[in-house]
């Protein structure tokens, strides 16, 4: 048998480790029956599944339409198990989980496509200040907002006692509210050897230790947070956290594998959804609103097949306009990574890919949820504002390009992934089968100033949209992705690192000029999965808002976005943590409405 399907038939085999108990059939809305609702959402995500949850619990009755199905049940334990977070995240357009991904590709690009992490933490103080200004409403203030942040987690500080004495974390109980959400927020037990070098060589150069990332703060090296859940260290997920917390509540009903074909209006007023389940067109009316949270990519395609956005492209497919708004689409934002892949002395994740110690990895995740299988790696974070040396170095334009960002957002994000990454295409398939240990440094650039967008290529919502996310195509990207290369190396060429590393196998040391950084930059970067902002958010005086300060839909009524797309600008660092928060808070001017 070939390694990886050996790998893969040891994955599937683990015992299905899950702390979610089957949703009941009283949940399920039945498939081809026209019903009404006070609330239709649209997408069961981070964002759908906090507001459904919210909306039932004040005694709203909320249906849910959602795509796809439940993850568990789809794809097993690779949904679950922090380490298996690498399946289907690859750039591939074959390195996809059927019934999990949607498989989006992207129109042709100088990089390259993928999806998600656990990592939880919090933006800047002054990039949510900003936030605010931008919008016009203070309740998007740091110290307002805060509070929407604390309200979804169930927060579990480090068991340092567990945990190497040299990956101890500081406990972080200021910035949660004990047990208060149904999120689970914990840091894994068990700490990658590899993390602990890149953290002691980030302090070498310099690097602040951060007490946390979850504070206000984005500046310094510290070990993150993730949501995993510390009974059995399983991902926990909106829905095996806020789904299940309304399971017994008989206002929720969701419709799985339903897609939603288009939002239905009276005029300009949002009165239901119409979708298809197994072939069979059917309407769920909304006494109350249409909540739309189906994410970057597919909140503005609903849009638009649904009459909303721009009016060449409403024409162009006959699709009859309610709200031109020239915006929807338009704008969006992504983190973009890259970095390299080494040969080091330190037993990684690598090991995994070795049937016989992969096997001693499962029984002691089975029995105890402990060791490697527990960690999703990339544990260790370092942000960093470039030195006023750095700073001088860049051309005028890119520096003021980074004048214009608050003085507590950090430029660069660098990551520690302790496996091969490679050109990121398939993170298993590629995965060298050797008996040596792989590592893989990178950076993010969290000032991107590249803008993609998504469009329709049919006014059938069946039909995936055209996403072309133009990574790297504004020059202060360009500038500052390579400045962000070389500061990983740097980083790899302390004393610290050199002692456990043997070799940079991609791209290789030969790459050393600023062109040949930027060519495999674009070669292998991949995008954080960070997708966002394509209905963004502003006043009604911005032609390029779309929905104002409480997520309503310029031009219609009844209609909102709650997602990741709703978002004004991109804050810095992973917005999972965002995500959550701004449902929150969103669904609180809902049912104050």
């Amino acid at each position: 048998m070939h390694a990886i399907h050996l790998l893969i038939f040891l994955v599937l085999s683990l015992a299905l480790h899950s702390t979610a108990a089957p949703l009941p059939g009283s949940t399920f809305g039945q498939a081809g029956k026209n019903v009404s609702f006070d609330y239709v959402i649209i997408g069961g995500g981070n964002a759908g599944l906090v507001v459904a949850a919210r909306l039932a619990q004040a005694s709203q009755s909320v249906a849910v339409i959602e795509a796809g199905g439940f993850y568990e049940k789809d794809v097993g334990n690779i949904s679950t198990v922090p380490a298996y977070a690498v399946y289907g995240a690859g750039a591939s357009p074959d390195d996809v989980l059927p019934g999990f991904d949607w498989g989006f590709i992207t129109a042709p690009q100088a990089v390259s496509s993928a999806r998600n992490y656990f990592t939880y933490q919090r933006p800047t103080v002054d990039s949510l200040n900003k936030w605010a200004s931008v919008v016009g409403d203070n309740t998007y203030k740091y110290d307002s907002f805060l509070p929407y942040f604390k309200k979804s987690v169930n927060y579990t500080p480090p068991d340092n006692a567990a945990r190497p004495s040299n990956a101890s974390v500081p406990l972080a109980t200021t910035a949660f509210t004990s047990g208060s959400g149904p999120l689970h927020v914990s840091f894994a037990v068990w700490a990658n050897a590899f993390s602990s070098f890149a953290n002691l060589a980030w302090q070498k150069l310099g690097a602040p230790v951060a007490e946390d990332f979850v504070s206000g703060k984005l500046s310094g090296v510290q070990y993150s947070m993730n949501s995993i859940n510390p009974n059995g260290q399983i991902r926990d997920s909106s829905y095996s956290s806020f789904l299940q917390s309304v399971v017994d509540t008989a206002s929720i009903q969701v419709y799985n594998n339903t897609l939603a074909k288009r939002i239905l209006f009276d005029k300009n007023v949002a009165i239901g959804v119409l979708v298809n389940s197994g072939g069979v067109d059917y309407a769920l009316s909304a006494k109350k609103e249409v909540i739309l949270s189906a994410g970057a990519f597919q909140s503005p395609q609903l849009l638009m097949v649904s009459g909303v956005g721009p009016a060449d492209t409403l024409g162009k497919f006959n699709i009859a306009m309610v709200s031109e708004l020239k915006g929807v689409g338009q704008n969006m934002e992504d983190h973009l990574l890259f970095g390299a892949s080494y040969e080091v002395k330190t037993l990684t994740h690598s090991a995994i890919s070795n049937a016989t110690y992969f096997a001693l990895a499962a029984n002691e995740y089975n029995e105890h949820g402990m060791g490697m299988l527990s960690n999703p790696g990339g544990e260790i974070l370092t942000w960093e504002k470039l030195s006023s040396t750095r700073r001088a170095a860049l051309s005028a334009s890119t520096r003021n390009v980074l004048s214009s960002f608050p003085a507590d957002w950090p430029e660069f994000e660098f990551l520690v992934l302790d496996a091969y990454s490679g050109d990121n295409e398939n993170y298993i398939k590629d995965a060298p089968h050797t008996p040596f240990m792989y590592a893989s440094p990178a950076a993010g650039i969290m000032v991107p100033q590249s803008r993609g967008n998504v469009t329709i290529a049919s006014s059938d919502a069946a039909v995936h949209p055209v996403i072309s996310p133009n990574w790297l195509t504004h020059p202060a990207d360009q500038e500052l992705a390579v400045v962000a290369f070389k500061r990983m190396r740097e980083m790899m060429d302390t004393d610290v690192m050199k002692a456990v590393w043997v070799e940079e196998v991609i791209p290789g040391r030969s790459v050393a000029s600023d062109a040949d950084i930027l060519n495999a930059i674009r070669q292998n970067g991949i995008p954080m999965f960070h997708a966002s902002t394509t209905c963004k958010m502003g006043n009604s005086s911005d032609a390029s808002a779309v929905v104002d300060h409480r997520g309503r839909v310029f031009g219609t009524k009844r209609l909102r976005v709650v997602d990741a797309s709703a978002m004004p600008f991109l804050p810095p660092g992973h917005p999972q943590a965002l995500i959550y928060a701004l449902a929150e808070k969103l669904s609180d001017d809902i049912l104050q409405s």
